[in-house]
């Protein structure tokens, strides 16, 4: 993975389908998940982080936030903006379903 600046960056505003997310991650974490989904089709500039899978393309902004406080536990808070660049909704549909199973934890 590539990396340019550390800093968050914003998308600049157009009309390209978007999601966002929260997630329990550190980014470091949710970059790594990143490459075990797209391995070879993740690079980072500007703190956008731009992945590619076939003909679809996605960029993603992390932005961290105050971690969730459960009694003793912390976790980790991330929000998550995705914009998708390129492929059809089912190719968009397919990369988020890739990522969702790189990043799965498995719990007790």
């Amino acid at each position: 993975m590539q990396k340019g600046n550390s800093e968050p960056a914003a998308f600049s505003p157009d009309t390209a389908a978007r999601l966002e997310r929260e997630v329990s991650a550190q980014p470091r974490e949710f970059r790594h998940g990143l490459l075990l989904a797209f391995p070879g089709g993740v690079t980072e500039v500007d703190g956008i982080l731009r992945v590619t899978a076939g003909p679809a393309a996605m960029e993603i902004c992390l932005t961290p936030l105050a971690p969730r406080v459960i009694a003793a536990l912390r976790l980790p808070n991330l929000r998550v903006n995705i914009r998708f660049t390129a492929g059809r909704p089912a190719e968009q549909q397919a990369m988020l379903a890739r990522m969702d199973r790189a990043m799965h934890r498995g719990g007790g």
